[in-house]
């Protein structure tokens, strides 16, 4: 299996439990900004899903990822998923820019 395709399975699988994991969210929370934070998880996921939109979906989650560990360190919290999360968005756009410049140098 190619580094694309690896790729290709682990942004699909890293969105998709985002966007469940939002969902979960949305059903059990109803503060508003809860609320609205999961929202824009969920459109950062489906951007990042998306390849042209990649860059946009990342941002989004960083600043969603962001904003819920400020909000756990507030409560008393420190949990690090948030920041295995931002991890994983920036190992997809940053690989996936890697192995373009990689197709595009190598069809020169």
């Amino acid at each position: 299996m190619s580094a694309a395709r690896i790729l290709a399975a682990y942004r699909t699988i890293f969105g998709t439990l985002i966007v469940v994991a939002s969902i979960q969210t949305l059903i059990a929370e109803r503060s508003h900004h809860i609320v609205l934070l999961a929202a824009a998880e969920i459109a950062g996921a489906l951007l990042l899903m998306w390849r042209r939109a990649q860059w946009v979906g990342a941002a989004v989650l960083l600043a969603v990822f962001a904003a819920a560990q400020i909000m756990s360190a507030v409560d008393g919290e420190c949990p690090t998923r948030f920041l295995q999360y931002a991890a994983s968005a920036l190992l997809i756009v940053l690989l996936d820019r890697t192995l373009w410049q990689a197709d595009t140098a190598a069809s020169f």
